[in-house]
This record gives C-alpha cells, sequence and structure tokens, in this order.
C-alpha cells in the first residue's frame, strides 16, 4: 500500500489568495477616484483658510461645499458674525476673507482695508424676502396690501405693497381684525438687529423708501427719515441677528410670524425636505415687496488663499451648481447647469416673480445709511 503523503499549507499564499483580488480592486478604485479628482493623496495637503461671514456662511456650513473646497485642497474655518459687527471687528486683519451679507458693510471693510490686499468676489445674490404662514398672507390680502403672485389655492408666493404694510403697523391693528381665529398679537414683522445684521438694515431702508419713496441725500435727511420711521420699527421689540432660524422651527408662528429673512433661506429648506422625501411645505409662503431689494455680497479677500477661494466661487462649475441648489442667484448663467428657473421646475418648485423688473428700493450712499440705521437701532459703532 502507498504510504500516506502530507502536504504543507503554507498560510501565506492562502490569506494572499483570499486577499489578493479584493485588494486589488480597492486600489484600482482608489486610483480612479484620484485620477477624478474626487479623492485626494495622502501626500497632498489641506489648507486652512479662516474667514468671518455673516448669513451666507450656511453656504460655507453646507457638507457638500465643503467636500468640494476639499477636492481642491482648501478648508474654510469659519467664524459667525453678523455684517456689520464684521466690518467693525478690531482683528478684522487676522482672517483671509471675510463675506459680509450687504454692499454697506462691504464698503465699510474696503474702507478699512485701503491700502491692503482687498479684492472682492461676487459669486451670487438673493432678493430680502419676508417669510410667513399662509394664513396671515391671506389677512394681509384681506386687508388690501397683498395679493397672490400666482392663480391657484396653494400660492408660495405673495407680493406685498410696503408702505400700506407700513400703515398697518403704525395704525396698531391687530391680527385678529383680518381673520378672527389668527393671532391677538399687534400685525407686525420682525426684522434682525440692524447694527449687527444686514438683513435688519436693509429692512430700515426698505421701510424708509417705501414711505419717502427716495434714498436720503444727506445725513440730515437721514435721520429725519429714520426718525420718521422709528416707531414702526421699536414696536417688534427687541432683535436678534437672524430670524431664519426662528421661523422655520415647529414652532415658528409664535416666535416669526412675519420674519424678514433672504429668498435662498426659504428655497433651500424646501429643497431639504425634497431631500428627505418631504412635500413641500406649502403653510410657509414669502411675501416679495413690491419695491426689491436683492443682496449681492461681496467675499473679500486678503490673501492668496482668499483669491483662491473668491476665483473657486465664482469659476467651479460644483460650486456654482451647489450654489443654485441651496437657492441662490448665479451671475452668468449661460448654461442649464447653472439656470435657477430650471433647477426649480426640474425639482417642482414654483419659481418667484421678483419685482424688481418694475421697482427697486435704492439704499441711500454708505454714510448716509449707516447713519439712518444708528438712528434706529443706537447702534456702538
Amino acid at each position: 500500500m502507498e504510504e500516506p503523503k502530507f502536504r504543507v499549507v503554507d498560510r501565506r499564499r492562502r490569506f494572499l489568495s483570499w486577499f489578493g483580488p479584493p485588494a486589488g480592486v480597492f486600489v484600482l478604485g482608489f486610483v480612479a477616484l484620484l485620477l477624478a479628482g474626487h479623492v485626494r493623496g495622502p501626500l497632498e495637503p489641506i489648507t486652512v483658510v479662516r474667514a468671518m461671514l455673516a448669513s451666507k456662511r450656511d453656504f460655507f456650513e453646507d457638507e457638500q461645499v465643503k467636500r468640494l473646497l476639499m477636492s481642491h485642497g482648501y478648508q474654510v474655518r469659519i467664524t459667525p458674525v453678523g455684517s456689520f459687527e464684521l466690518a467693525e471687528t478690531a482683528d478684522l486683519d487676522s482672517y483671509q476673507f471675510v463675506f459680509p451679507s450687504g454692499q454697506a458693510a462691504a464698503d465699510r471693510v474696503y474702507e478699512r482695508r485701503q491700502g491692503k490686499h482687498a479684492i472682492g468676489y461676487k459669486p451670487f445674490f438673493t432678493p430680502l424676502v419676508l417669510g410667513t404662514f399662509r394664513d396671515y398672507a391671506q389677512a394681509l390680502v384681506t386687508a388690501g396690501v397683498a395679493r397672490p403672485q400666482y392663480a391657484g389655492d396653494k400660492p408660495l408666493y405673495y407680493s406685498v405693497e410696503m408702505g400700506k404694510l407700513m400703515a398697518l403697523v403704525a395704525a396698531k391693528v391687530h391680527w385678529t381684525d383680518y381673520n378672527a381665529e389668527l393671532s391677538a398679537n399687534r400685525l407686525l414683522t420682525q426684522s434682525p438687529d440692524p447694527c449687527l445684521s444686514y438683513s435688519g438694515a436693509a429692512y430700515v431702508g426698505l421701510v424708509a423708501y417705501a414711505r419717502y419713496s427716495h434714498p436720503a441725500a444727506t445725513e440730515a435727511e437721514a435721520v429725519e427719515q429714520a426718525r420718521g420711521i422709528k416707531p414702526m420699527l421699536d414696536a417688534e421689540g427687541q432683535h436678534s441677528d437672524d430670524m431664519a432660524p426662528k421661523y422655520f422651527v415647529p414652532e415658528g408662528r409664535s416666535f416669526a410670524t412675519v420674519a424678514v429673512i433672504y429668498e435662498h433661506q426659504y428655497l433651500a429648506y424646501q429643497n431639504r425636505r425634497l431631500d428627505n422625501d418631504l412635500a413641500l411645505d406649502t403653510d410657509r409662503v414669502l411675501m416679495y415687496p413690491s419695491a426689491q431689494h436683492e443682496t449681492a455680497p461681496d467675499l473679500i479677500s486678503f490673501s492668496p488663499e482668499g483669491d483662491a477661494i473668491g476665483s473657486l466661487l465664482v469659476s467651479d462649475p460644483g460650486l456654482r451648481r451647489r450654489a443654485v441648489e441651496l437657492g441662490f442667484h448665479v451671475y452668468s448663467a449661460d448654461t442649464a447647469q447653472f439656470d435657477f428657473a430650471g433647477y426649480l421646475a426640474q425639482r417642482r418648485i414654483p419659481e418667484p416673480k421678483t419685482a424688481t423688473a418694475d421697482s427697486e428700493t435704492w439704499l441711500p450712499k454708505n454714510a448716509q445709511f449707516r447713519r439712518m440705521v444708528d438712528e434706529i437701532g443706537e447702534c456702538r459703532w
């Protein structure tokens, strides 16, 4: 009989036969991602860029925006602050770029950076709007100060005559005067602190323009206009730095019945609902002032790293596309990829009609505007 044979098994070879194929697939996939630019190699450095941002920081806080910037080798470290607080901060020079929400704050930054590196980039814009709830908007329709932009049972957008709205505020009427089922509170709008937030300051300009039909030409006129509208704004009580967080929470009806916000904040909120397989929120609606004001913020770079971020925001297709998805209008939208209306249609979100084609609110020049805001808010600049 044949003697039994013993076979020596090489454990290393068995391990390699099991581990080799998956490892090969992983390596090939990783190389493909590297070549496509979706991941960065272990030896490629990440540049951390310090930035001070106002309300548009929600763009940089978006996870997709973070990944897109990381793919280019940048991580933005954010210090959140109100626009006018940003413009006056003592350590302005310690940041590599800033992003105030409006022109007046940007002008102040440019003034303080005179003779130093200060390059501006305008990646997108968004209108200032009033966020409210359908039954409150309908009460204003009954009052004769608002009208739906579209026919239908549940329009998302309304146009509002600011002069007439402010007349109701000045008359101290209550919501129950137009709908007995609504809050018994006074009919008021709620805006952010004008001393800190550009949206709050711009709202001061909206109210003044609605009443006087022209921007103040001198500081004396700015004070006169501010004193004329101050009682309507003082009726709001204590201000916060951003009304959107209060408006979009489930208790928003109690916190912010009519809130001064930006259009992009509302559209981003609706997009998040769709992303989570929820229906559009048809209870929350927007009101567009008849004399519209659009904010076109400047990203102001103080360094080569800031220049790189600004250049990416105005040129990178992925970042521009994401801006549209977050509710912003981008400049030079010459392709369908960046088409604001097309994207909303794709998601079955109605497109709002802004009023800028007919009438636009013109704010005073920087010195007069800041004097008006100071008179309203008693700012400590």
